[in-house]
């Protein structure tokens, strides 16, 4: 439940997701495996897969953060192209509130009536229709966005509406702001596309490699099974695993 100049709504938080069954069952299965392969190829043990419960909640937390980044994404890129209609329609002579709603009839079109912009729009413009102030409903979805573009763009948006500012200079200063700052984006996913598929062979690898000397060396590795000191070398051995694969995927996630 939040507050939006003094009219209470309840809204969704986009910052965060939640996972559906369907994705609960893919990290579920997928910590299962994790487990199984840890408990075989790095301790020759069961009690390994007593792991599991822990790989779940990193693959979880890993499925939701994904999610909820995609998402924030997809509304930038909804976000952007609505209100590209509003500085069209505000240069055509339209009011600020029917600009918004020039804006709901494009991004019907574009993205359909199931789309969350389409939603969110439609709710600020039947607020709006209420004599509530627009700028405070569009503060209000930018901080649940979580998108830092969306949200300076409200708060702008709204100092400008409340002292008289230059409407359209503002929104076409955003609308290029965000245009080159999703291209610039675009360019750097095109560059490192090789260097993350790189990445992913390089983090199997090892474990192909484990599995192939279970395979073909019959009891090769059997002196790192069963004793404390072969215990600890492969504790270390998957930690350095784990860490080399985490700063690999920190490298690879640039933003601008």
């Amino acid at each position: 439940m939040q507050e939006s100049d003094g009219t209470r709504v309840l809204l969704q938080d986009y910052r965060r997701y939640r996972l559906t069954a369907k994705d609960r069952l893919q990290a579920v299965s997928t910590a299962a495996i994790g487990s199984a392969v840890i408990s075989i190829l790095f301790y020759n043990c069961i009690w390994g897969i007593l792991i599991m419960p822990i790989l779940f909640l990193v693959i979880k937390r890993r499925k939701e953060k994904e999610a909820a980044k995609k998402r924030q994404e997809e509304i930038t890129r909804q976000f952007l192209d609505a209100i590209r209609v509003v500085s069209s329609a505000l240069f055509a002579g339209f009011s600020m509130e029917n600009a918004w709603i020039e804006a709901q009839k494009e991004i019907e079109n574009l993205y359909g009536e199931k789309s969350i912009l389409y939603s969110e729009i439609s709710k600020i413009n039947r607020k709006v229709a209420m004599s509530v102030p627009i700028e405070g409903l569009i503060l209000d979805f930018a901080t649940r966005t979580g998108v830092e573009d969306i949200l300076s763009f409200a708060e702008v948006f709204r100092f400008a509406k409340r002292s008289g500012g230059d409407m359209v200079k503002i929104i076409d200063t955003t609308v290029r702001h965000m245009k080159e700052k999703q291209e610039t984006m675009q360019e750097i996913e095109i560059l490192i596309a090789a260097k993350r598929m790189e990445q992913k062979v390089m983090g199997v690898i090892p474990i192909f490699i484990l599995a192939y000397l279970r395979l073909t060396s019959d009891g090769y590795l059997d002196i790192l099974y069963g004793n404390p000191v072969g215990i600890i070398f492969m504790s270390c051995a998957l930690g350095a695993y784990l860490f080399a694969t985490y700063m690999a995927e920190k490298i690879m996630n640039i933003t601008v």
